[in-house]
């Protein structure tokens, strides 16, 4: 006979079956907000790791690149694997159109400095 285990919802003093990210339904729904927002940040994070990534590998080429990796989502998460999963991409861009998106690339400014 196999022993199952059960995990608990990480809220504190919850002794509910953890059933989404960890929380029971309950606190899942109370802390979505919270949760979403975490997500988000990871998911910025994430990307961040990637252009700083593409800015390494590629130095004088690496606008071209970004560029066409958000204008293809296929081709950007292939690429981007290493840094975060699709998911992450999808929380980021949901809230963007392709013009958003075109607004944002073409507003990047390049730091001398760096």
């Amino acid at each position: 006979m196999a022993i199952r285990t059960v995990k608990l919802c990480k809220q504190k003093g919850c002794v509910n079956a953890a059933t989404t990210t960890g929380y029971c339904r309950f606190h899942y729904l109370k802390n979505w907000k919270k949760i979403k927002q975490q997500q988000k940040k990871k998911a910025i994070k994430n990307l961040n790791k990637y252009i700083d990534h593409i800015m390494h590998k590629n130095p004088n080429g690496y606008m071209d690149t970004i560029r066409e990796d958000l204008k293809n989502v296929d081709q950007f998460s292939r690429k981007a694997d290493n840094f975060f999963s699709e998911d992450d991409y999808h929380d980021i861009m949901d809230e963007l159109s392709h013009d958003d998106v075109d607004r944002v690339v073409d507003a990047i400014k390049i730091d001398d400095s760096f």
